[in-house]
């Protein structure tokens, strides 16, 4: 524990130094810049990240997971996750993802924040975690559930949820892709655009994503339909992870030496999913 709490400060003394950028005041949470680079193990108070080169630093990080750039300049970066290597768990704000990566056994974690800029750890709709409901359903508002069990993730229309089918589940939106076919209008566009982590699956692979840059959902989903039809990927749904202003994509080294992000994997997040590797 006394390592994990060691990495956050750190951590955060170097993102702050981003954030404030001299200011004498932090901005509020969610205007604060998104930070990325690569992180050498152990943190250091004194270590500068590299804030270029994101891409390459994710493709050589482990061998297993397949990291590639989508779009003009590598605007989303796709992490392939082969559901015969790893399996994929939901996490609460108790364990943030650097928590997960240095000390709790995960190879790589997704998520965000929930939209409300005011509290964004707090869920808005369904969250359970193992078993146990910590925030029901609502009826309004996000319109898919994303639910693990058995070492399976799904992605399924929040009315064909009920309690029981999943271990762990999080009420998330919107769906950008139901049944391999876009599911959102072009009209969308008219909307702000907005950093976006989403989770795709597939029938051999789950796809952990992030925008780097302000993207329509409308253009996400239409690039990665538009992948899965070049490649064969036999993809089926394509789902935002709730919050827009705090992406999050992290990937630990084969050696444990270091981490590649992009986003803070020290603040708390509540819509985050993780991969471990199967042992």
């Amino acid at each position: 524990m006394q390592r994990v709490l060691a990495h956050q400060v750190a951590l955060g003394l170097v993102v702050a130094g981003v954030a404030l950028g001299g200011c004498e005041e932090p901005a509020p949470r969610f205007e604060a810049p998104v930070a990325s680079g690569v992180l050498t193990l152990p943190v250091r108070e004194t270590q500068q990240f590299d804030a270029m080169g994101l891409h390459a630093a994710l493709q050589g990080s482990h061998a297993a997971i397949e990291v590639g750039g989508l779009g003009e300049s590598s605007q989303m970066l796709l992490a392939h996750v082969p559901k015969d290597r790893f399996e994929p768990v939901i996490l609460g704000v108790e364990t943030t993802a650097l928590d997960a990566l240095v000390d709790g056994g995960y190879t790589l974690v997704v998520g965000s924040g929930f939209v409300s800029v005011f509290d964004p750890v707090s869920p808005l709709g369904l969250l359970q975690l193992n078993g146990e409901v910590l925030s029901e359903v609502t009826p309004h508002g996000y319109t898919r559930i994303l639910g693990v069990s058995e070492g399976m993730l799904r992605i399924i229309g929040r009315a064909d949820y009920h309690p029981g089918l999943f271990e762990s589940a999080i009420q998330v939106g919107p769906g950008v892709v139901e049944g391999g076919k876009l599911d959102i209008r072009p009209s969308e566009r008219e909307l702000p655009a907005y950093i976006r982590a989403f989770v795709v699956t597939c029938q051999d692979r789950w796809l952990a994503g992030v925008a780097q840059t302000p993207m329509h959902l409308y253009d996400v989903g239409s690039q990665l339909v538009e992948l899965f039809e070049q490649e064969g990927f036999a993809c089926d749904e394509v789902v935002n992870l709730s919050g827009d202003r705090e992406a999050l994509l992290a990937l630990s080294s084969d050696d444990g030496n270091s981490i590649a992000y992009f986003g803070n994997p020290g603040l708390p997040k509540a819509s985050v999913v993780a991969f471990r590797g199967l042992h």
